[in-house]
């Protein structure tokens, strides 16, 4: 495959690709092969997003082709699937089965070791996990410390990667959004910010004790990205954000608006101001589309009934693109750190996440140019005009996804 005339870093150049390999890329190639006319529109590598979940957190199969088309859709080729699905990935054996099907994927998803057994609430054999194709260890912050522990010290003993999810819920009285105005004004009880600060502050403590890399996953409150910021000058911490808590405050929960419910909750608007200056100071470092459908059965219920999720990974590049880089908050250059680069230096991924000679080729080819407004109901960002539009995705070398 030869793709003619893509913009990379703002210059023209074609790329030649064969076994699903970046073999050359120069001003102008010539091949007798398939040639793709990018027509100037940017070529970016593929993005790499650390935090996807399946729908209603279920394993089968009609879900991860579901879940690798939508992937694909929104310029996403290599994805880690969070391991809070049912059934539990708290065996080998079906880790290793689970493995050689997600490895037939069009896109590139990868699995993570679930720190503790639910079922038992002991340590997971995260040895063998590993050794069976997780790519790295992932672990609620709640848990008893000493199985954080353990973990850290397996995740510096094999250097995988460990990554925590930070909540306290014993801080929180069944809360169900932000605990500020718009639940006090809906009459819903609150999640309080300390549930996830507190616990990033603990997490960074043990991380920084045993001297060992971990990344902090969908952080919502600036105190945490502070932590975490503080925490850099000693270990390698990662904060990662999700692109709502970035655009969205709670207000999206007005009249009960079940598909604003995630978790962590929609902040306040002073706190998504925080956020938006952590992102352009640089003190967060990967972005994240946190996507976790669900069924309308589980959506359209009582505000404090309904599942935690969104559905958001199809417009995931659009979105950075329409209120990142065409308000000039971030360049292109550093929204590849953020969603490629970075994430894939996380997880040890040496060949992919950039676009250079001998690198897989995971690509999209992304037109800023267009516009289009989206018209899904079951979306928050309903009614909105996206700019820029994937028009190709190419995972392994093959086009996985190409615009009507």
């Amino acid at each position: 495959m030869l793709i003619k005339n893509a913009k990379i870093a703002d210059t023209l150049k074609d790329v030649l690709i064969e076994e699903g390999k970046i073999v050359k890329i120069a001003d102008s190639i010539d091949k007798d092969t398939q040639i793709l006319d990018a027509k100037g529109a940017y070529l970016l590598p593929g993005l790499i997003d650390l935090n996807v979940r399946l729908k209603n957190d279920t394993l089968n199969q009609k879900n991860l082709d579901t879940l690798s088309n939508d992937c694909a859709r929104g310029g996403v080729t290599t994805s880690l699937i969070i391991p809070d699905f049912l059934p539990r990935l708290d065996n080998e054996s079906f880790l290793e089965l689970l493995n050689a099907k997600v490895n037939t994927m069009p896109t590139t998803m990868l699995l993570s070791a679930p720190l503790v057994n639910e079922e038992t609430n002991k340590l997971n054999n995260i040895a063998t996990l590993i050794q069976n194709g997780a790519i790295a260890i992932w672990g609620k912050s709640h848990v008893n410390s000493n199985l954080i522990r353990r973990g850290i010290q397996y995740a510096k003993m094999k250097q995988t990667p460990f990554l925590i999810d930070c909540y306290d819920d014993d801080l929180d009285d069944n809360g169900v959004m932000n605990d500020g105005a718009t639940a006090f004004k809906l009459g819903l009880p609150g999640i309080s910010k300390v549930s996830e600060s507190s616990e990033a502050a603990k997490l960074c403590e043990i991380a920084k004790y045993y001297d060992t890399p971990i990344l902090f996953q969908t952080l919502s409150v600036n105190r945490s990205v502070e932590l975490v910021k503080e925490a850099k000058k000693t270990i390698k911490a990662y904060a990662e954000v999700s692109i709502h808590h970035l655009l969205k405050n709670d207000t999206s929960c007005d009249g009960f608006n079940t598909y604003a419910k995630i978790k962590p909750p929609l902040r306040d608007e002073n706190e998504r101001i925080e956020l938006i200056k952590e992102l352009k100071d640089g003190g967060i470092d990967i972005l994240t589309s946190a996507h976790s459908p669900r069924s309308i059965l589980y959506k359209d219920v009582a505000f404090e009934e309904a599942a935690y999720g969104i559905h958001a990974v199809c417009d995931y590049l659009p979105l950075i693109f329409t209120h990142l880089i065409d308000t000039k908050l971030i360049n292109m250059e550093q929204m590849i750190n953020l969603t490629s680069k970075t994430p894939a230096k996380i997880l040890g991924l040496k060949t992919k996440g950039e676009i250079k000679e001998g690198f897989d080729a995971d690509l999209v080819i992304f037109d800023t140019a267009c516009e289009e407004k989206l018209n899904v109901s079951d979306s928050i960002y309903s009614g909105e005009t996206l700019k820029g539009k994937v028009l190709k995705t190419i995972s392994k070398g093959k086009i996985v996804y190409q615009s009507a």
